[in-house]
């Protein structure tokens, strides 16, 4: 009875594990919308950064690409953190497609040329967590092209 009265007041509990959709693009979308999301703006350039990512990275397209961003914005809306995203990353991504995802986090927050601090400081969280070296976030910070306005 009580299980029940937690679950009623908390809700359901489950993971993005749970969720047998749940997929390394997903993951990686979802890490892109917290970096984007990092100034507390979501722009449309930022969702198409995105989406070029995706094509990309994944080989994603159409309605492939659009619907694992609504799914991703779903999720991010209800998430409590990263780390179970960049932990599925860990276990199914190889070292060089973690990097990947970081120089995509770079481009996302200096496309516009206004690379805000929040950014930073969510990129350099995820890295860690994606167990990437201070050398390959240097690295891919420096290859991320600073666009001029």
């Amino acid at each position: 009875m009580l299980a029940r009265l937690r679950e009623f007041l908390t809700g359901p509990e489950t993971t993005p594990e749970d969720d047998e959709e749940f997929t390394a693009p997903l993951a990686a979308t979802m890490l892109l919308l917290e970096v984007a999301w990092a100034d507390h703006d979501i722009a449309e350039d930022e969702i198409a950064c995105i989406k070029e990512a995706l094509r990309a990275s994944w080989g994603l397209e159409g309605d492939a690409v659009e619907s694992t961003i609504k799914r991703a914005r779903e999720l991010h809306d209800t998430s409590a953190g990263v780390y179970p995203f960049t932990r599925l990353l860990n276990e199914t991504c190889s070292r060089q497609e973690r990097a990947d995802i970081l120089r995509h986090m770079w481009r996302l927050a200096r496309f516009d040329g206004n690379q805000h601090h929040y950014e930073e400081a969510a990129i350099r969280r995820i890295s860690d967590l994606l167990y990437l070296s201070h050398g390959e976030f240097i690295a891919a910070k420096l290859a991320a092209p600073l666009k001029r306005n």
